[in-house]
């Protein structure tokens, strides 16, 4: 019976889709302007960021990893984000217990095109340079680091192609990975509310300040 009552609360929190309709993409005027991507897949969210475009400088973690395209950056909760699968009762200690949290980072190898066909929502968000620096300077701070300064790797998938770094900070409902995302572009100075919870909430509140380039 606990199931029946706190499976849909698991999964509206976990899996909440905005009701986006795709724009036409629209060119930037001014080319000192980055791009960079909120995607969803699943209950997986995310910022995709160019590899050209990072500084290892500030984000020393994409030296783990050989040559991609694009980098994946996703919080989630410890236990459940490196889970195969779905499991009910770590998706409930997720959202109503502060639990460990971890920084999931994949390498993409694929073109963007490619891996923008796999995810359901995508929203293109213009920044600068300093934006961007800022935004990875957040992604580098939540990163839990040891005595001697490395990342800790938690698991590994996908041949090392996906790695999970303790993160600092605990998961919980009112600290989802959307809060995360929604904290690192504000912080950078875009203009976006910092306390979402829900995925509608943050694709909505994108849609605002970026282009949708897919949403089904």
């Amino acid at each position: 019976m606990l199931n029946l009552v706190i499976f849909p609360v698991i999964f509206f929190f976990l899996h909440t889709s905005p009701p986006l309709i795709a724009e036409r993409d629209i060119e930037a005027s001014n080319t000192s302007y980055i791009e960079i991507y909120l995607i969803k897949q699943y209950w997986h969210t995310a910022i995709v960021i160019s590899r050209e475009d990072i500084d290892s400088l500030i984000l020393p973690e994409v030296t783990l990893f050989n040559k991609f395209n694009l980098f994946d950056f996703g919080w989630g909760d410890e236990e459940f984000y490196q889970y195969e699968g779905f499991d009910a009762g770590l998706a409930y200690k997720a959202l109503f217990y502060g639990t460990p949290s971890t920084l999931r980072v994949e390498g993409i190898g694929i073109s963007k095109e490619t891996y923008f066909d796999v995810s359901e929502i995508v929203i293109r968000i213009l920044v600068t340079r300093e934006q961007l620096n800022e935004i990875l300077k957040f992604i580098s701070d939540t990163v839990y680091r040891d005595s001697n300064g490395n990342p800790v790797i938690l698991s590994e998938r996908g041949l090392g192609r996906i790695k999970f770094l303790k993160a600092n900070g605990d998961y919980h409902l009112f600290n989802t990975c959307n809060t995360w995302l929604a904290r690192g572009l504000k912080q950078a100075g875009v203009n976006i509310t910092d306390d979402i919870i829900l995925t509608e909430e943050l694709f909505n509140e994108a849609a605002k300040i970026g282009t949708v380039i897919k949403a089904e």
